[in-house]
């Protein structure tokens, strides 16, 4: 897939300050409270550190829950996406769809026809036939 990925950018999703809501005991009045960039590196160790000690450095496993991750990523066109309709000729949304089907193949461990409704994958080939490669399928992503 690395050779399909020619207009994604890493996105650094980048805050100098957070609003977490804490409440003290269970009837305690919500509060929320500002932590600049060194308090929300410390905030997040001190979650590192309770999942470590909950789970026993991962020898314990956890069973029914969710993490939840947050990927960010940029979409950058040659051209603005004007350009890429009119002087291109090109779809906009159909670079778009590729570039977020090569991340969600990545994330998800699946081949592209195994996320894409039925319905779409015929024209999704049509558009991306190195994406849908049956060497590049079976070739990244387990069975």
């Amino acid at each position: 897939l690395a050779g399909l990925i020619t207009n994604l950018q890493c996105t650094t999703l980048a805050g100098h300050v957070s609003l977490p809501e804490e409440q003290r005991g269970f009837l305690g009045e919500v509060k929320k409270r500002t932590l600049d960039t060194a308090e929300q590196r410390r905030e997040t160790n001190q979650a590192y550190d309770l999942l470590d000690a909950l789970s026993r450095s991962g020898a314990l496993v956890l069973e029914s829950t969710s993490l939840h991750v947050v990927l960010a990523a940029t979409h950058c066109f040659d051209e603005t996406i004007i350009n890429t309709a009119i002087k291109e000729n090109q779809n906009p949304i159909e670079k778009l769809e590729r570039s977020m089907m090569i991340v969600a193949s990545t994330v998800h461990r699946s081949p592209p026809q195994r996320l894409a409704s039925p319905s779409q994958v015929q024209r999704m080939r049509e558009l991306s036939p190195a994406l849908f490669a049956e060497s590049v399928s079976k070739g990244v992503f387990p069975r």
